[in-house]
């Protein structure tokens, strides 16, 4: 994995830890599993230590899963679906098993033998197996309806050049550009990837989808964009992929010229 998928895979946490349903989610488990009290927890701990516990927990191993599974995707090999699907859940539950045992050694609690630790990773695995295997489910579905609601908005458009650059089964359509050091994350309704290219270069390739450069590090595609929101610094566009991108003050006009915002007046 080079440095470049690595700061992709941390920048995309960054957005996961951002979304407050993600956020959500989060605090909900860790309070379930604070009272409910799984893998002896109950009884090495009172209530409040206990939920303390788990609220450190549930992020941590849920970041280092996140992380395991977008190292491992590059090395995954070409092959069926299910296979895939294990591999990288292989990954998430190395690197949570990892993370769990430093938190628990640090705690204090006793990790047992061998046999505990190979029931431990067998379970953590199934759970990592089972939310992998939905989260593909779920994100080929989105990518489905999004490239179907692409296709209808633009049903003659010529694929633009920057596409061939990408993997076959990435070449969905065009929905964000965004830059970072010397590479451009190419966001689209199937995936993304990084190349080795400036963002100049990258827009010009882009055309003939029509876009509009909101930052200084990221340019959208006008019919990627599922809505935009005020804030205090600029504002914020929601692709209909669910990332967000900042718009930057400098580049509102040119949102507002492209139609993301309202014409001043209005």
């Amino acid at each position: 994995m080079n440095g470049g998928h690595l700061h992709l895979a941390l920048r995309e946490l960054r957005g996961e830890f951002s979304h407050p349903v993600t956020l959500a989610a989060l605090a909900g488990v860790a309070v379930i599993l604070g009272i409910s009290g799984p893998f002896g927890t109950i009884e090495s701990f009172a209530l409040l230590p206990r939920l303390g516990y788990w609220a450190l927990v549930v992020p941590t191993t849920y970041g280092a899963g996140f992380l395991g599974t977008r190292i491992a995707h590059p090395f995954l090999p070409r092959g069926p679906r299910a296979l895939r699907i294990a591999l990288a859940a292989l990954g998430s539950a190395i690197a949570v098993t990892l993370v769990l045992g430093v938190l628990n050694a640090g705690l204090g609690l006793s990790l047992g033998g061998p046999r505990d630790l190979a029931l431990g990773f067998a379970a953590v695995y199934v759970i990592c197996l089972v939310i992998e295997a939905v989260g593909s489910v779920l994100q080929t579905h989105a990518r489905a309806a999004a490239a179907t609601a692409q296709t209808s908005a633009q049903p003659t458009a010529q694929a633009p050049a920057l596409l061939a650059r990408l993997p076959l089964e990435k070449r969905g359509a065009l929905l964000a550009l965004s830059a970072e050091d010397h590479y451009i994350t190419v966001v689209t309704t199937r995936g993304r990837d990084m190349l080795l290219l400036r963002l100049a270069d990258a827009i010009a390739e882009s055309a003939p989808v029509a876009g509009v450069q909101i930052h200084r590090s990221h340019w959208v595609a006008l019919a990627g964009v599922a809505s935009v929101t005020r804030m205090k610094e600029g504002a914020e566009a929601m692709l209909i992929n669910g990332d967000r991108l900042p718009i930057a003050r400098a580049r509102m006009n040119a949102a507002r010229a492209a139609g993301l915002l309202p014409r001043k007046g209005n």
